[in-house]
């Protein structure tokens, strides 16, 4: 492994500090991406959230995070409401006791019930940072 270099010096001493906290994962994260960019962990997070913060809209990076986990979330919701409809329906053709394409039934509360769960394993590893 090569020597890490230094982050780049300014003439005037840095005074302002934040004491960011990580989890062992995050910080293993940072740790690989740091090694990869030859800089110590501190500097890659420096520059990282400084190369954010002067972009064209700093927000981003956070804001497309939150987006995608609430839009999975949405999802999630919309599937649970269609579930629930699924239910309802199946209660409603077992009082008739005359089930039209059972098979094509079944298979569709599968693939709902697939679906959910496809859209929770997003949300995990969305909001755990994978």
């Amino acid at each position: 492994m090569r020597t890490p270099r230094r982050r780049l010096r300014q003439p005037q001493l840095r005074e302002r500090r934040v004491h960011p906290r990580y989890s062992d994962d995050e910080f293993a994260l940072l740790q690989k991406a740091a090694d990869l960019s030859r800089v110590q962990v501190g500097g890659y997070v420096a520059e990282a959230s400084l190369a954010a913060a002067r972009a064209d809209d700093p927000t981003a990076a956070v804001a497309d995070y939150r987006a995608m986990a609430k839009a999975l979330m949405a999802a999630n919701g919309q599937l649970a409401k269609i579930g629930s409809n699924l239910n309802q329906l199946t209660r409603h053709l077992n009082q008739d006791g005359t089930w039209p394409q059972p098979d094509l039934v079944q298979r569709l509360l599968e693939h709902v019930e697939a679906s959910i769960a496809d859209v929770d394993t997003a949300i995990a590893q969305v909001t755990e940072g994978r």
